[in-house]
């Protein structure tokens, strides 16, 4: 039986023109474990926006850029899988900046 993975897409280097495929680079990881406190989501669905493009810059901007490196922002609509906390169910649907991935704990 395959181990489940956390694919990911990172952001490699700052777009120079139009956004290109090796401006990001996609890793497998191990999907992440939950602390008290916390839940693992699962991403369900991906919103590619504009304002993408700016996070990947590094001007000043009403957030961090996303540095390079790290798992790209994205704004995502997730299930939660694991919950060990009481404030959320497992099953609970959840939405926020978490990233391109199919996990977030």
């Amino acid at each position: 039986m395959k181990a489940k993975i956390n694919r990911q897409f990172c952001l490699a280097s700052r777009p120079v023109g139009e956004i290109k495929e090796n401006d990001f680079e996609y890793r497998e990881q191990p999907i992440p474990v939950p602390k008290e406190g916390q839940i693992l989501v699962r991403i369900i669905y991906l919103s590619l926006d504009p304002t993408n493009r700016i996070w990947m810059s590094d001007m000043p901007q009403y957030m961090p850029p996303v540095e390079i490196g790290e798992v790209m922002r994205g704004i995502v609509l997730g299930r939660a899988e694991v919950s060990k906390t009481p404030k959320w169910r497992e099953g609970d649907l959840v939405s926020g900046l978490l990233g391109w991935q199919d996990y977030m704990d």
